[in-house]
This record gives C-alpha cells, sequence and structure tokens, in this order.
C-alpha cells in the first residue's frame, strides 16, 4: 500500500514496486488522483486496487484499509507517504492551519500505519512499514514550523512502532528526504536565487529526485533490508551536513523585528 500515491514521491515509489513485482493498493485523498500512475503499473505488469483515503478523516482509516487489505488478499507492505505542509511562522499559525498539519501528517498517518500493521499482525506472516518523515523531521526549516514538528513526531512513532511490532515481525523504519525536485516544491525552485543556495549547500551538487526516495523506501520494504528497523535514513545529497538549508532566513542582528528574507 503507499499513500499519496498520486503525488510525485508516492508515485515514483509506486512505479518501482510495480516494476520489482509488487501488486499495489494506491490510495490519495482523492482517486482521480490515481488514474494515471495505476495505468501505469498495470503497465509494468503490476496488479493494482485504488481508493480514496483522506487519513485527515480518522474515523475511516481502519475500514477503508481493512476492505483494501481483503480485497487484495492481504497487505505486507506500507509506505506512509501522504503529508501536508504550508508556510507560516509558528508564532503568528492559527489553530485551523496547526490542527491541519497535526490531523494529516501526525494523526492521519498514525491512523494508516496501525490499520496496516493491525491487519499485518493478525495475519502472522510478518511484513515492513515506511514512513515518509521528511528531513524536516531532524532538521528545523524555517517558515515551515508546523511540518517541522509533526514530522518530527513521525520519526518517534516509527521507533515506537518499530519496538512494538518485532514481535510479530514487522519492520518499522522512517525515511527523511531533502528538498526533491516535484509539484510540491515547484514554486520555490523556480526562484533561481533559491535553487541556487539550494545547490550551494548540497556537497553531491544536485537536487534529489522522487525516484531517489523511491529506491530507497523499495530497499527497505523488501527482504533485502530483513535486519534493519527502527531506523531513519536520511535522502539528501548531504544538504543537512551543515543543517537544513536555509531557503528563508530572518537576521537575528535587528532586535524587536520581524523582517524575513530570501536567500539570495
Amino acid at each position: 500500500m503507499v499513500t499519496g500515491a498520486g503525488g510525485d514521491i508516492g508515485g515514483a515509489t509506486a512505479l518501482r514496486l510495480a516494476e520489482e513485482g509488487a501488486s499495489l493498493i494506491l490510495v490519495d485523498r482523492k482517486v482521480e488522483l490515481l488514474d494515471e500512475i495505476a495505468q501505469a503499473c498495470r503497465a509494468a505488469g503490476a496488479q493494482v486496487w485504488t481508493s480514496a483515503l483522506d487519513q485527515s478523516r480518522h474515523h475511516e482509516v481502519a475500514d477503508i484499509v481493512n476492505g483494501l487489505a481483503e480485497q487484495a488478499g492481504g497487505l505486507d507492505a506500507l509506505f506512509a507517504n501522504a503529508g501536508y505542509g504550508k508556510f507560516g511562522k509558528l508564532l503568528d499559525s492559527d489553530m485551523g492551519s496547526w490542527d491541519r498539519h497535526v490531523s494529516v501528517n501526525l494523526n492521519g498517518t498514525f491512523a494508516v500505519t496501525q490499520a496496516a500493521a493491525q491487519v499485518m499482525a493478525a495475519a502472522g506472516r510478518g511484513g515492513s512499514i515506511v514512513i515518509n518523515a521528511s528531513s524536516g523531521a531532524s532538521q528545523w526549516c524555517d517558515l515551515l514550523g508546523a511540518y517541522c514538528v509533526t514530522k518530527a513526531g513521525l520519526k518517534m512513532l516509527a521507533t515506537g512502532l518499530a519496538a512494538e511490532l518485532g514481535v510479530y515481525r514487522i519492520r518499522v523504519n522512517a525515511v527523511m528526504p531533502g528538498v526533491v525536485e516535484s509539484g510540491m516544491t515547484a514554486p520555490m525552485l523556480s526562484e533561481e536565487s533559491l535553487r541556487r543556495a539550494l545547490l550551494s549547500e548540497t556537497p553531491t551538487g544536485k537536487l534529489g529526485r522522487p525516484e531517489n526516495v523511491a529506491a530507497t523506501v523499495a530497499f527497505l520494504l523488501s527482504d533485502e533490508a530483513e535486519y534493519i528497523n527502527g531506523h531513519a535514513v536520511m535522502i539528501d545529497g548531504g544538504q543537512t551536513i551543515h543543517g537544513h538549508p536555509r531557503w528563508f532566513q530572518t537576521d537575528y542582528t535587528k532586535e524587536g523585528q520581524d523582517e524575513w528574507e530570501q536567500v539570495k
């Protein structure tokens, strides 16, 4: 199962898994977002089930996951990828924006992983779960406070689930992608000054692609990673070696002001 499969990272991961012979359950908040990737996965030879799943509607998640697992004849792997992010300062964030981050990123991912883990545990065949925690889980990024806080929670969720689910032979890990070229980051990366700033802080000299994340997720879900459990893997080309690249920054020498400047 891949959540957020209609997005760039989710879609790339679904296609990678299809090419490796997996049968797939693809979900996103709107089922029409899955049309293109489902077609590509079927063309690669995969059997595919699709469904709408809005993980912020927590009370619906378990029934949807259970129903899809029954249709597919079981569930042994999950990439919990769906998420939400919006620019804003913690000081000015209203509760609506804060609650949305918590509802989707933290509570929603918990609901999905719990439901999937219960299916796997009941089947008694083991399994593997990978949670998309983002590099924001361990590195602060200006103007993405609520996103970073909730993603940090997901990193610990992966650790806690790994500890609890080991007795069922279910492994749980997290991935922490850095800045990846995608539809979500396109508006920022279109600013040449921001792109240059990011590249100047990335030792490999290039930004990530969804396929880079997909390859790592596919490995962690596979039996080849059978002894990797409870870890968070950074996928960032070294961007966070010196801390998270500062797309936006404040000048801390200016007292009593709230002035944010784009990196030039």
